[in-house]
């Protein structure tokens, strides 16, 4: 995914939702704030979709997007990347406070991106491999702060079992970047 997708594929979503406030979060995200991010990791080369949830939810609407641009559109088959449309459950795993914090997306009204540091504590929910090689990278290039995404974690409510899986994959992530640096 390029940034110049990802304002492809939001003003999309926003043209046919123009009522809605639309939220990218997952790695697509960090874009808004990181434009140039494909150009100095490969890890954006496998992204091929972008995550977008909408506020308010609509069910039909929901649908109606992932028809027409998700991964079985003919969007998709057209120009290789698509939207995932999410339902705000996903911000059960988002700092409480995120919104406060939202990255507009230049040149799409109404779309707003997660702060770079909010997307880091969704991917430390996650925690697969490629998240963790996603995030070791923006730390070890200066492009995340340990403590702020520190911080961040401790204030999102969670059970015990979540604190104890999250904060393993932080130090992971800050032990990876601490390879990359030396490197």
């Amino acid at each position: 995914m390029r940034f110049s997708s990802l304002k492809h594929l939001a003003a999309s979503v926003s043209a046919i939702a123009p009522e809605a406030r639309i939220i990218v979060f997952g790695s697509s995200s960090a874009l808004c704030t990181h434009p140039n991010l494909p150009e100095v990791t490969d890890s954006y080369e496998q992204t091929l979709d972008a995550d977008f949830i909408l506020e308010p939810w609509d069910q039909s609407l929901g649908n109606l997007l992932s028809e027409t641009l998700g991964k079985d559109s003919g969007f998709f088959e057209h120009y290789k990347y698509y939207a995932d449309i999410v339902r705000p459950a996903a911000f059960d795993n988002f700092p409480p406070d995120f919104r406060d914090r939202l990255v507009p997306l230049e040149g799409c009204p109404r779309v707003f991106a997660l702060d770079p540091h909010d997307m880091a504590v969704s991917k430390l929910f996650a925690g697969r491999l490629k998240d963790i090689r996603l995030l070791s990278f923006l730390l070890a290039t200066n492009r995340l702060d340990e403590a702020k995404v520190r911080k961040l974690l401790w204030d999102t409510p969670m059970e015990e079992k979540w604190i104890v899986k999250t904060h393993a994959v932080l130090d992971q992530v800050v032990a990876e970047a601490a390879q990359q640096r030396t490197a």
